[in-house]
């Protein structure tokens, strides 16, 4: 749910449409008028606008008298709360680069600014804004101390747990439809207590056939309306023209009110309240769980937002910056659209709503023709972004890389879908998708199969992602020629004895697409020698520093594999426990969900089997890790009700086990204990958890991440241009 669309200035079918000036009493010299009871008037840009936020309803006028108003703030807030997601398959391994940093305190006090500047309503995102803790307390909070419109976008998992705090307190829910079944309950609680909810339905051509089916069932279950949504990024997904005109049609035939996202312009030929720019950076903004200012999510970077303060001189001072169009295909900034002026007087009802991540897959093979050779078996049946075809399917039922129902799901139902890009630069095969969960498991499991490494991370990837490239040179005089060489304006390059390090952000500010990425790393190469990987949440320049002065350093190594099961599976534990026992003598340690082989000789083995046991699949290469776990009361206790779950006891034990550097022990959202903790003896620490689970019929979320992941990725893509071979440290 980290992609925000805003919705609101897309709206269909608005209750009420005008342009009649004869139903103001304003003259050119008349004081802007007075807000009705119960609406807040703020001012826009030579126009005022009413809001009531108990009903959503607007109504901006537009007169002579009007005509000297400048607003003062972004309208809408879509505020990602935290960075956390419960349906994340590698719920504790995820990349950590982009923190979660607020808190009840800084954002009440935030919004409260923003609140008393001219904002009128606040979507929360993230992440599931249900999993951060207290998010109840801060929506009191608002409640009693601002007249925001309060919305949540959520996966609907945590809703029949948490509603109890929430009911009465919130503008509209916004369900967001995946393939999990869930959110059905969610609607359930949701109708049952009266609150407006609707879903957000994410399209492309292919989702076309089945959308008239899902409306009904929406508008069945009691959903105050649907949004549409559109891939931004997703070059192989975007609607085509007749698309486009069979969504009207449809939407025009919707049994409920249907709205569509800014981000596709007029490509949807459907009634629109307002024409023009889609307002983001004006009249709606992204605040992101790192406190930056976005004017969407679509635009990585940003400027700092920790306070209502920073917020607003950022909206103010970057202006120009925020209203560029993003870089990405699907922006509607990038097509033309004719300007409309707004009637004079219009009124509408709707509340403001946001939302899927991208899915990247990087494998690197030991030579430049290992890695064509593989890409040359994917293509024939490579369909971008279609369900695995008759070619596909039976690649991977011939080479055993896919769970077996897995092949029933992509035989019967097209689950799974080909990757919308896919390409060969250097030794390294890169293969990004668009979904929210793992678009493309199989692909990943042939690729170990075939000899490669695959890069650990790239599922649901929300944050910006940066290229690390390397380039080897035949002396260091030619090193420094190379550095001088134009290239993409925000490369960052260095010089590291006779070869070059370089950095680019990727579908973001840098190359949007594969085919940019290659053409910008083979004009820096310029035929020399070249490595190539993704990094999930960006470089920051402290980080890089800090592991540029340790390329000297040679780091402790022991390879460990993680084999993750699905955590929204109840069957996931039984998985992870059969999976071990499957192994026969091959030494394991099971924690809930998660099995840990320690001591790897080679992880290809072990990765492809996890895969068609239907696991992900997470590798670290340092002795040293961060074990992150969750632990709560199993949701259908198996030996009755357990006693409540003991923070102190939990940390107790893990300091028992050993081993244990930065020991971190939160609740930071009930239920969920959070245990993050440095170590070397991971195995150890997994062993304890997994005997005190049993003991109080509690489950366990576990997995590992290297605790300097930016420092092996260089060393990967430095011992990528040094020759054959993969060594795992390569010179420095």
């Amino acid at each position: 749910m980290g992609a925000n669309h805003a919705i609101a200035s897309g709206t269909l079918r608005p209750r009420v449409q005008t342009d009649v000036a004869s139903q103001t009493c304003m003259t050119s010299t008349a004081p802007s008028p007075s807000a009705p009871r119960g609406f807040r008037a703020v001012p826009l840009d030579g126009a005022l606008l009413f809001f009531d936020p108990s009903t959503g309803t607007h109504l901006r006028v537009q007169t002579e008298a009007t005509r000297h108003l400048v607003r003062g703030a972004p309208r809408v807030v879509m505020f990602g709360i935290t960075n956390a997601c419960n349906l994340r398959c590698d719920f504790c391994s995820r990349d950590t680069a982009r923190s979660s940093d607020w808190t009840v305190a800084s954002a009440a006090a935030t919004l409260r600014g923003l609140e008393q500047a001219g904002t009128l309503e606040v979507a929360f995102g993230g992440g599931e804004p249900l999993t951060f803790a207290g998010f109840a307390d801060l929506i009191d909070e608002l409640a009693e101390t601002t007249a925001l419109a309060l919305h949540i976008t959520t996966n609907g998992i945590l809703v029949p747990s948490r509603w109890h705090r929430l009911a009465g307190k919130l503008g509209i829910v916004r369900l967001s439809v995946y393939e999990d079944p869930r959110w059905r309950e969610a609607a359930a609680v949701l109708g049952s207590s009266g609150q407006r909810w609707g879903a957000n339905v994410l399209v492309d051509d292919a989702a076309l056939a089945m959308l008239p089916e899902l409306l009904a069932e929406l508008a069945a279950l009691g959903a105050a309306d649907v949004s549409i949504l559109t891939y931004v990024g997703a070059i192989e997904r975007q609607l085509g023209a007749p698309g486009a005109q069979r969504l009207a049609a449809i939407l025009a035939d919707a049994p409920l009110p249907a709205r569509i996202s800014v981000c596709a312009g007029t490509r949807v030929p459907v009634p629109r309240l307002f024409g023009g720019d889609c307002g983001a950076g004006l009249d709606f903004v992204s605040v992101t769980p790192d406190q930056r200012l976005q004017s969407c999510s679509f635009k990585p970077g940003g400027w700092p937002a920790r306070n209502a303060g920073e917020i607003l001189d950022a909206w103010r001072a970057h202006r120009a910056e925020l209203l560029e169009p993003s870089p990405r295909v699907g922006c509607a900034r990038r097509l033309p659209v004719a300007a409309v002026a707004p009637p004079r007087v219009a009124v509408w009802q709707a509340f403001a709503g946001n939302n899927s991540g991208e899915c990247v897959a990087v494998a690197t093979f030991e030579t430049v023709p290992d890695a064509e050779a593989f890409l040359a078996e994917l293509l024939p049946g490579w369909d971008a972004d279609e369900p695995y075809g008759a070619e596909w399917r039976a690649l991977f039922e011939r080479e055993k890389v896919a769970k077996p129902s897995a092949l029933e799901d992509i035989r019967y139902q097209g689950a799974s879908r080909c990757p919308r890009e896919l390409a060969a630069i250097g030794r390294s095969v890169i293969a990004t998708g668009y979904d929210a969960g793992d678009q493309f498991p199989e692909v990943r499991a042939l690729a170990w199969k075939r000899g490669g490494f695959v890069v650990p991370g790239g599922i649901h990837v929300h944050d910006r992602i940066d290229a690390v490239l390397a380039v080897r040179c035949s002396s260091v005089a030619e090193a420094r020629t190379v550095l001088e060489r134009p290239t993409h304006p925000l490369t960052r390059r260095w010089a590291h004895d006779d070869r070059v390090l370089a950095i680019v952000p990727y579908q973001g500010e840098g190359p949007e697409d594969l085919s940019a990425l290659r053409a910008w790393a083979q004009e820096l190469a310029d035929g020399r020698p070249l490595a190539i990987e993704l990094v999930w949440g960006g470089v920051a320049d402290a980080d890089l520093l800090a592991a540029k002065q340790r390329l000297g350093v040679r780091l402790p190594e022991t390879t460990r594999l993680c084999a993750g099961f699905h955590s929204f599976d109840p069957d996931a534990e039984d998985d992870a426990r059969a999976f071990a026992r499957s192994l026969g003598s091959l030494p394991s340690t099971v924690a809930g969900t998660t099995v840990l082989f320690s001591d790897v000789e080679s992880p290809k083995r072990l990765a492809i089997l996890a895969y068609r046991r239907g696991a992900s699949v997470h590798l670290t290469s340092g002795r040293a890790v961060v074990l992150a776990a969750n632990v709560r009361p199993r949701p259908v206790p198996r030996r009755g009700p357990g006693a409540p779950l003991d923070i102190a006891s939990i940390e107790a034990l893990v300091r028992f086990a050993g081993g244990v550097d930065d020991l971190q022990v939160e609740q930071k959202y009930a239920p969920w204990v959070h245990v993050t903790v440095r170590t070397e003896d991971p195995a150890r620490i997994f062993e304890a958890l997994g005997r005190h689970a049993d003991a109080l019929d509690l489950e366990v979320l576990g997995g590992l991440s290297d605790t300097e992941p930016l420092g092996w990725t260089l060393r990967r893509v430095l011992a990528g241009v040094d020759g054959p071979g993969h060594p795992k440290q390569g010179r420095a």
